[in-house]
C-alpha cells in the first residue's frame, strides 16, 4: 500500500514539473502555438529552439544549483541559514566579474565566468575556515558575520566600479533576469551538472560534516578536504549563474530549510528533492514575472525577493530547526 503511494506521489510530483515546464514554454511575448510548430512552422520553431527551451533550461537549472549550494553550505557550517548569499560567495564573485571588466575589457563571458570562480572559491572558502574557528555558533551569527563580510566586499566592488566608471555594466551583470537567455548565450550552465555529481558521491560526507569539525573528525572524516571540495562545487554554480543570469537571492536558504522541515537532513535522501523543488520554484517565479504586466518582464530578481523574502522572514521567526 505504501509503495502504491509513494509511487502515485512521484507520478504527480512528474506530472506537476512537466505541466509547469509546459506553462513556461507557452509564456512569453512573442505568440507562440504548439500546433503551428508540429506542423512545421519555422516561426514557432525558431521561438521554441531559440528562446524558449534555453529560458526554461536555464531557470530548472539555476534553481535546482542554487538550492544545492544552499544545502552544502547549510551542512559545512553547521546553520541554517547559510548560503551563497549570506556567506559572502555571490559578493566574492562580484569582485571577481570587477576586476575582469577593470583589467581584461575585452575578456569573454567564459574569461568572467574563471575569475568569478577564482574569487568565489577563495573568499568563500576563507570565510568558511574563519567560521569554523569560531567557539560558539549560534543560528543567527554566521548569517550576520556573512551578511557583513559580503557588505565589505560589495563595498569595495562599488567603490572601484566608480572609480572606473563600470558601475552600469557591473549592475546589469548582477540583474537576476532571463530575458536575455538565448540559444549559444546558455550552455555553461550545464557545468551545474558537476553540482549534481559531487552531492550524488558525496552526499554521505555532507550530512557527516552537519554534527561539526570535531565529530566529522572522531567518524573519520577527513572535514577540510570535504570542505575544500564543497567550496569548490559551490563557487563553480555561483560563478556560471552569476556570469549567465545575474543574482538570485534567497533560493539557497529557503529550498533546503521547507525540505528539511519536511523530510529530514539526510542529504542522500533529500538532495533530489531541494533541486525538483528550486527548480521549480524558481520556474513558477519566472513565469510570474512574464505573466505579471504583459508584454512586459519583471526581473525575476524582483519576483524573488518578493517570494523569497517572504518566505525567509517566516523561516526567521519560526527560528529554524537546530542544525
Amino acid at each position: 500500500m505504501e509503495d502504491g503511494e509513494e509511487m502515485l506521489k512521484k507520478l504527480l510530483l512528474t506530472l506537476a514539473l512537466a505541466g509547469v515546464i509546459v506553462l513556461s514554454l507557452s509564456v512569453g511575448t512573442a505568440a507562440f502555438s504548439v500546433e503551428q510548430f508540429l506542423v512545421g512552422s519555422n516561426t514557432d520553431r525558431l521561438i521554441l529552439l531559440s528562446s524558449r527551451l534555453p529560458r526554461t533550461v536555464t531557470v530548472l537549472l539555476a534553481g535546482a544549483g542554487l538550492s544545492l549550494s544552499g544545502l552544502i553550505m547549510q551542512s559545512l557550517t553547521q546553520n541554517r541559514f547559510a548560503a551563497p548569499d549570506t556567506v559572502g560567495t555571490v559578493d566574492a564573485a562580484r569582485v571577481g566579474m570587477l576586476c575582469g571588466m577593470i583589467l581584461f575589457p575585452g575578456l569573454s563571458v567564459v574569461g568572467k565566468m574563471a575569475l568569478s570562480f577564482f574569487f568565489a572559491a577563495a573568499g568563500t572558502f576563507l570565510f568558511l575556515v574563519v567560521v569554523n574557528r569560531l567557539p560558539f555558533k549560534s543560528q543567527m551569527t554566521i548569517p550576520l558575520l556573512g551578511l557583513m563580510y559580503g557588505n565589505i566586499l560589495g563595498g569595495v566592488a562599488n567603490f572601484f566600479a566608480f572609480r572606473f566608471n563600470v558601475t552600469q555594466n557591473l549592475s546589469a551583470w548582477m540583474q537576476g533576469d532571463f530575458s536575455l537567455v538565448i540559444k549559444g548565450q546558455y550552455e555553461g550552465m550545464y557545468l551545474i551538472f558537476l553540482l549534481f555529481l559531487a552531492l550524488y558521491f558525496f552526499a554521505d560526507h555532507f550530512t557527516i560534516a552537519r554534527f561539526g569539525k570535531d565529530a566529522a573528525k572522531n567518524l573519520g572524516l577527513p572535514f577540510e578536504a570535504v570542505l575544500f571540495i564543497g567550496t569548490l562545487f559551490v563557487s563553480l554554480t555561483v560563478a556560471v549563474i552569476l556570469s549567465t543570469v545575474g543574482n538570485l537571492p534567497f533560493l539557497g536558504v529557503i529550498i533546503p530549510n521547507l525540505v528539511s522541515l519536511r523530510f529530514g537532513d539526510n542529504i542522500r535522501n533529500t538532495h533530489g528533492k531541494v533541486a525538483l523543488f528550486g527548480a521549480v520554484f524558481l520556474l513558477l517565479c519566472d513565469i510570474f514575472s512574464r505573466a505579471v504586466i504583459p508584454p512586459y518582464e519583471i526581473p525575476v530578481e524582483t519576483v524573488l525577493g518578493v517570494f523569497g523574502g517572504g518566505l525567509f522572514l517566516w523561516l526567521l521567526l519560526k527560528g529554524g530547526r537546530t542544525a
